[in-house]
C-alpha cells in the first residue's frame, strides 16, 4: 500500500491510496473509506511537477559515517550520497470524464505509472 494526496479534481482532497493496481480515493458519496478504482478506468495521466529534495538528517548520517571510515573524502562523498525525497504531482484524467491533480513520492509513482503503462498498452498479437 502507498499513499498519495489528493489536491484538487473531482475527488475530496487529503489522503489516498495506491494498492494492487488499483487507487482508493474518497469522493462525496464515498467519503469514507473511499471509492477504488482499478487504474484500467484512466484514460491519461502525465507528471505536472518533479521536485527533489536532500533529507538533511539522512544526509548527515551519512556524511558522519562516511567520514568515520574515510576522513574528509567520506564525508563529502556522504553528504553528496545522503537520502533524496522525490514528490510528484501528477494529473489523471478517468474515461468517464473525472480528473485527479494529486501528489506522491517517486517510488509510488514508478509503480503507478509503470502499472497504468502495462494495463492500457495494447498486446501484440502472437507471432506463428
Amino acid at each position: 500500500m502507498t499513499r498519495l494526496t489528493v489536491q484538487s479534481g473531482d475527488f475530496l482532497q487529503g489522503e489516498g491510496e495506491y494498492r494492487n493496481g488499483s487507487l482508493t480515493l474518497k469522493t462525496a458519496a464515498s467519503p469514507s473509506p473511499g471509492e477504488k478504482i482499478a487504474l484500467s478506468r484512466i484514460k491519461d495521466m502525465k507528471v505536472a511537477n518533479q521536485e527533489t529534495s536532500r533529507n538533511l538528517g539522512s544526509a548527515l548520517g551519512w556524511g558522519v559515517a562516511g567520514c568515520l571510515m574515510a576522513g574528509p573524502l567520506g564525508l563529502l562523498a556522504g553528504l553528496w550520497l545522503g537520502s533524496k525525497d522525490e514528490e510528484i504531482t501528477f494529473l489523471a484524467t478517468f474515461k468517464d470524464g473525472r480528473k485527479l491533480l494529486a501528489v506522491t513520492d517517486g517510488k509510488t509513482w514508478s509503480k503507478l505509472d509503470g502499472t497504468w503503462r502495462r494495463r492500457t498498452q495494447p498486446q501484440e498479437p502472437a507471432r506463428s
